[in-house]
């Protein structure tokens, strides 16, 4: 947040009162400062239902302010964004017409000590921290987006709980293979259509040496698209000849077939409905007027950029690219101090769903885009460490896509920067040379 953007929120609720909510699954808590900035009162609470809300909650502002300031000029609300408990009440005030802003969590626990160095947690205190930070400015407008951006986002979030429990699933399967059958692993990686379609009709080492080989192989080069046949099934029949996976009796298989089978189908499962979320989802970005700018940078899907415009919703609000790295926590936390300078550190304070599709993103666009490929190529020279360097040129990804979208315009290949990258490939070459070279002649000689 920059002094001068602080200074504009300060003028917004400059001359109104605000009334702070700690918002509660049960009751809200809520705290009036008046346009002066003097408390009005104790704090009150009201019920979170439909009487709290269009009955309990106007009834306690009739109490403590004059009829006229509780109209939507004077009267601004100021909620905390705690968890989902916010939603509803911030679009009935919004709804009402009265100006809604939401206060980071976070603020409200840094603020929490600062009265009376007693970092006591309550929701009387909790609820007057929220006015008064609002009254500094430390506050997030709330922003009422379209009916398509809404169902955007609501897809977005579905997409990304379904895409966790796939992982999850994914990761149970692994522990399950890793004792029955850890060599398979070696060949075929577990998120694959093909090792899904051999562990639903082989499981133990045994069954695998006892397959049917010519139908199996069949099947295996359908579900591949012919990536995987006869080869890929003979190194399996090896590896299963002299695996270390625990031997079973025969109820211990049985409950092994029954444990995997439970994992694919839910694997199954999820991976269709991961496909019958991301059809709208695509069709909807589509309408927006950033969508085929997006998709013009080889290296992001039809899908990367639905699911990037579902998070950061409407582009247009954005003047610069730090502010897209900002919302997804991917902006550097310096830490100078006169003379000194210590570490920078990705802030991770963000949209977590938008941090991981800007990383995909960028992992997909370094391979093609030669704006992006130079700054990685630049930094595996002087350090060769993937995640990093991958999440140091989001930065630049970032500044392209926002540069595409202020002038409406797709992506156009750029000739000289492609001998740039050409070069850089060739240092890179030579400076791996040097480090395998060095690695060689650094590892011990045993006799």
């Amino acid at each position: 947040m920059t002094l001068e953007n602080l200074d504009k929120k300060k003028e917004l609720v400059r001359g109104k009162a605000i009334v702070g909510i700690d918002p509660a699954n049960d009751k809200h808590q809520a705290f009036i400062l008046d346009e002066n900035g003097i408390a009005v009162g104790k704090s009150f609470s009201f019920s979170n239902n439909s009487k709290g809300i269009r009955e309990g909650l106007w009834l306690q502002l009739r109490r403590r302010l004059p009829s006229e300031k509780i109209s939507p000029d004077h009267l601004i609300f100021a909620i905390e964004a705690s968890i989902d408990f916010w939603q509803t009440l911030a679009d009935y005030l919004n709804r009402k017409g009265y100006q809604v802003v939401l206060i980071s969590p976070l603020t409200t626990k840094k603020t929490r000590s600062l009265p009376s160095y007693d970092f006591s947690r309550t929701d009387p205190k909790d609820s007057r921290m929220i006015a008064e930070n609002t009254a500094k400015g430390y506050f997030h407008a709330y922003t009422n987006y379209s009916d398509s951006t809404k169902a955007m986002k609501a897809l977005s979030l579905t997409y990304n709980k379904l895409r966790h429990d796939l992982s999850a699933n994914h990761l149970r399967l692994r522990s399950q293979i890793k004792r029955i059958f850890p060599e398979l692993l070696k060949v075929l990686p577990l998120d694959t259509d093909t090792a899904l379609y051999l562990l639903s009709n082989n499981l133990h080492p045994q069954d695998f040496i006892n397959l049917n080989v010519t139908e199996t192989v069949k099947g295996m080069m359908k579900v591949s698209q012919n990536q995987h046949g006869m080869e890929t099934l003979q190194k399996i029949q090896e590896m299963a000849t002299g695996s270390i996976g625990i031997p079973k009796d025969e109820e211990e298989k049985l409950a092994d077939r029954l444990t995997v089978d439970s994992f694919l189908i839910m694997i199954n499962t999820l991976k269709k409905q991961l496909k019958k979320i991301s059809k709208p989802l695509i069709e909807l970005a589509k309408q927006t007027p950033w969508f085929e700018i997006l998709i013009s940078v080889k290296g992001i899907s039809d899908l990367t950029a639905a699911l990037f415009l579902a998070e950061v919703r409407d582009m247009s609000k954005y003047n610069h690219y730090k502010q897209i790295q900002k919302l997804a926590g991917l902006n550097l936390r310096l830490n100078d101090s006169g003379r000194g300078h210590g570490r920078h550190k990705i802030n991770k304070i963000g949209n977590r769903r938008l941090r991981w599709i800007i990383y995909i993103m960028t992992k997909e666009t370094i391979k093609y885009i030669p704006e992006v490929r130079i700054k990685y190529l630049k930094r595996k020279i002087k350090r060769n460490n993937y995640t990093k360097n991958i999440i140091a040129c989001s930065s630049q990804l970032l500044q392209l896509l926002m540069a595409l979208t202020k002038n409406h315009k797709p992506y156009e290949y750029n000739v000289e920067n492609q001998a740039l990258v050409w070069e850089l490939e060739h240092r890179y070459e030579l400076v791996m040379k040097d480090r395998k070279r060095k690695t060689v002649a650094t590892v011990p000689v045993t006799i």
